[in-house]
């Protein structure tokens, strides 16, 4: 039998009709229907034209600079969506909360058919075909498979164009490397604020908290990850989250950060309230008007002396009753690359120093010439994944065995796209 975890290109298929296998099987596996995928496309034409109001001549560069990006790349996007949809290892469009946007992809190892109808059980996809089609197990067989890491991934995209399929990659070849990865979505401004982002945030992680052990998860090596705007929002939520045990509230989701046992952070923001972050990232092209407005500011910045700090890792950490709760926020890796202009890495450096000012354990991680998407995009693109291979040591605490991890396009492609994006 072929392995699932090998991507074979399909074969006398044009371009054309790849996007259209791969809308059908990713609609049929998702369980979307014709009504619900209008619905979506009406969602998102609304959400634009609301988003077109901010819109500015240096919006409308950075988006052809985007769409060439991805056009350069399409290529090997293309290979990672084809096997998202076609591998009976990944799980997608699950839904976990009541809100928009309240669903994840989840990335098993393949551990067997045994263990993938059990895990299709604990999502609500199980069916009787799936039992019928189930092989009967041989006595080597039946023993279940050790429990594996768990990795909750949350997207960046500048609290704007964050998407699940953004860590496909990362997810596929992490579950190469034996982890289940649950990548969330979650809402996206104008559709919702960080408030709202955080709130799907931590919904998306107590759901998984909630299944780890049927889903095959090992409840001691659960890693909550978070890249770009996704850092910053997965940061903020951990703390919130240690701030209300120390006032003896109920959790809210049900989870308490005491059940994670790393964070890592990739290109992180985590300082929103510091004046010189809001200038940089307004000549990065997201201006303070928009800014505010995602972090509940207001339109103006009339409420930004307030509301900033509320969002702000690095403040909350000051706050008593975070402080005087340090003991369940667990151990901090922050990546960064050094010629990061989106997210400049000093706004690591400051999150690190402040974890270590109330005794968090933090390890750092900077990459010297590397951009905003360089250790994220690029390089593992190229299969010199520098970024991963510390992530794995981080997850395992040891360093694995190598993989052979081919590019998925030539390098002189990956050299053009760098000329291109806008991040």
């Amino acid at each position: 039998m072929p392995r699932d975890d090998v991507y074979r290109p399909p074969r006398t298929v044009t371009p054309a009709g790849v996007f259209v296998l791969m809308f059908a099987r990713a609609a049929r596996r998702g369980g979307f229907t014709a009504r619900a995928v209008a619905r979506r496309l009406g969602t998102i034409l609304r959400l634009t034209f609301r988003l077109g109001k901010f819109s500015t001549l240096l919006w409308v560069f950075k988006l052809l600079g985007l769409i060439a990006y991805s056009l350069i790349l399409a290529p090997a996007f293309l290979r990672v969506a084809w096997r998202c949809v076609t591998s009976r290892n990944i799980e997608l469009g699950v839904v976990y909360g009541d809100a928009p946007r309240n669903a994840l992809d989840l990335y098993f190892p393949d551990d067997g058919d045994e263990a993938r109808r059990q895990r299709r059980e604990a999502i609500g996809r199980g069916s009787v075909s799936d039992a019928r089609s189930s092989p009967k197990s041989s006595p080597h067989e039946a023993e279940a498979p050790a429990a594996r890491p768990v990795v909750i991934f949350i997207t960046g995209g500048m609290w704007i164009i964050g998407y699940k399929a953004w860590g496909a990659l990362l997810a596929q070849r992490l579950s190469r490397r034996g982890c289940i990865v649950a990548s969330l979505d979650y809402r996206n401004f104008p559709q919702g604020t960080i408030g709202d982002m955080i709130a799907d945030v931590g919904c998306g992680i107590g759901w998984v908290l909630d299944r780890i052990e049927a889903l095959g998860g090992d409840g001691r090596k659960v890693v909550v990850i978070g890249q770009s705007a996704g850092a910053h929002i997965a940061a903020t939520c951990l703390l919130r989250q240690a701030g209300w045990a120390q006032s003896k509230a109920h959790f809210p989701n049900g989870w308490s950060p005491g059940a994670i046992s790393r964070f890592i952070g990739i290109s992180g923001l985590y300082a929103p309230d510091d004046e010189a972050l809001v200038e940089h990232v307004h000549r990065q092209g997201l201006y303070k008007n928009v800014f505010w407005s995602i972090m509940e500011a207001g339109f103006s910045g009339a409420r930004a002396s307030e509301a900033l700090p509320r969002a702000s890792p690095v403040t909350i950490l000051r706050e008593h009753e975070v402080r005087e709760n340090v003991r369940i926020i667990p151990p901090v890796m922050l990546c960064h690359g050094e010629s990061d202009k989106s997210a400049p890495p000093g706004q690591s450096r400051i999150f690190a120093s402040a974890l270590r000012s109330v005794g968090v354990a933090v390890d750092e991680r900077y990459y010297v010439g590397k951009t905003h998407t360089d250790p994220f995009v690029t390089d593992p693109i190229l299969g010199e994944d520098v970024l991963l291979d510390d992530i794995t040591n981080c997850i395992f605490g040891r360093r694995l065995p190598p993989f052979d991890e081919r590019p998925l396009v030539p390098r002189f492609l990956v050299e053009f796209a760098r000329l291109v994006v806008p991040f």
